[in-house]
């Protein structure tokens, strides 16, 4: 179901001001990573998360301007979905480092150990010099002043709004989300590929960041997302993770016990997945209680 339209509107201003609190956000996850030689996994998973959620707000308020307006904004886009995919593919390299982790305690062979150990040197090799990528990226932009750029297009005088209440531009936004999400849905249930699972993971998320902006903007507004489709988000993280994981190792390693072991794993989870992806996929919203103790939709 979109967003209703019969509640109060809100402002630009209303956008403005969270649009700031999350350019700080970014700017602080952004410190953090420059600040350390070695940034940690979860400093990297924040600044990707705060990148998205940036990305999101950015395209709401896109929405809200005159076509002029908006051509304005999107070299600056550009150069935000550039750091959010090197910091993406950084934390895809901490995840397989992770996930093999896992993998030590088994019963191999010393010399399939071996070989574990040899690769994941060289995946932690490979993310430092990641990290080291990213970083000169992030100090690049800082000194190019990429984030005062971006929070000074929303407080430039005389802006041209094409509309004044973004809580029906969230309803748009809202609407076409939960539309991607049930077409990636049928065309992932059609032909399950690698590519089509991993295409409605994205369309889930994108719609996760659309409502926490409609919540942060108007708290009565949230909603959650039913408990199949959150269960069904997480499985599709873990199954990519494993994709990534597997489509990373190297002809060396490829038939070893414990490559052979994560395949187990990810067929496992996708058999898990597909019965899941077989069934309707219901509604997207979990039911909302009314404070009476009622339930509405």
């Amino acid at each position: 179901m979109a967003l209703e339209r019969g509640g109060r509107s809100v402002s630009p201003a209303a956008l403005v001001r969270e649009l700031d609190r999350t350019v700080a956000d970014v700017v602080a996850a952004v410190d953090a990573v420059v600040a350390r030689p070695h940034p940690t996994a979860g400093s990297l998973h924040r600044l990707h998360r705060e990148l998205r959620r940036l990305r999101t707000a950015l395209g709401v308020w896109e929405s809200t301007l005159a076509r002029r307006e908006r051509e304005r904004l999107r070299p600056l886009d550009r150069r935000l979905k550039r750091l959010a995919r090197l910091a993406g593919r950084i934390r895809d390299r901490d995840v397989t480092i992770d996930l093999l982790a896992h993998v030590d305690g088994r019963a191999w062979g010393s010399e399939e150990l071996a070989q574990l150990g040899q690769f994941r040197t060289r995946l932690r090799d490979d993310a430092r010099t990641g990290r080291e990528l990213l970083r000169a990226f992030l100090r690049a932009e800082q000194a190019a002043g990429l984030f005062p750029a971006i929070r000074a297009e929303w407080h430039r005088p005389r802006l041209r709004y094409r509309a004044r209440d973004v809580r029906a531009i969230l309803g748009d936004a809202q609407g076409t989300g939960e539309e991607r999400v049930r077409r990636a849905h049928r065309a992932a249930r059609r032909k399950p590929s690698v590519t089509r699972l991993h295409r409605l993971r994205i369309r889930v998320r994108g719609l996760r960041h659309v409502n926490a902006l409609r919540g942060a903007l108007d708290p009565g507004d949230a909603r959650p997302l039913s408990a199949p489709i959150r269960r069904l988000q997480t499985d599709l993280g873990r199954l990519h993770d494993l994709d990534v994981t597997l489509a990373g190792l190297g002809p060396d390693v490829k038939e070893t016990s414990w490559a052979r072991s994560l395949r187990d794993e990810r067929r496992r989870l996708r058999a898990e997945l597909l019965v899941l992806l077989e069934k309707k996929p219901g509604p997207l919203w979990a039911v909302r209680r009314s404070r009476s103790g009622g339930r509405r939709s």
